[in-house]
């Protein structure tokens, strides 16, 4: 709150970039944990329970890709906006595959076994897409990337 207006500050620029990476970043390994949750719950037989995981992973990895795509619109630095836009684009795959992944357990339980294949081969190929993007660092790495290139710049 300013002192001087009494109107609320906002953040823009590689502040806000930097916010919205760390959120991202957070909503993306709790979206991570619970699709590897619900993978193992597949391999249990546990397909409803499974769904559920599924779902709270793609509507995680979702939040995190709108984080990661405002990072990537404020970011004033390439280091800020190159790791935003790897980690939004990787989250988009995810988040795409926990999605199929989810219709997947739907139609096995409705007895849809072709159905329920060719979502499987679906969550694969965006499964398999996330890969091509690396892993997506973490808010502290991406701030001593930062000021590695900051320092190289000087």
């Amino acid at each position: 709150m300013c002192r001087d207006c009494d109107r609320e500050a906002t953040l823009s620029g590689t502040a806000a970039a930097q916010r919205a990476y760390r959120l991202g970043y957070t909503r993306y390994r709790e979206a991570r944990r619970q699709l590897s949750d619900a993978l193992a719950t597949v391999e249990d037989g546990e397909l409803a329970l499974a769904r559920g995981g599924f779902d709270s992973a793609a509507s995680d990895f979702e939040d995190s890709v709108e984080e990661f795509t405002t990072a990537v619109r404020e970011a004033n630095d390439d280091v800020l906006t190159e790791w935003s836009e790897r980690a939004r684009k990787k989250a988009t795959c995810l988040w795409q595959a926990a999605e199929w992944l989810s219709g997947m357990t739907y139609a096995s339980e409705q007895g849809k076994s072709t159905q329920a294949s060719q979502y499987r081969h679906d969550a694969e190929n965006r499964l398999q897409a996330a890969t091509e993007y690396g892993t997506v660092s973490s808010p502290k790495e991406l701030l001593q990337a930062a000021a590695t290139e900051v320092q190289s710049d000087t």
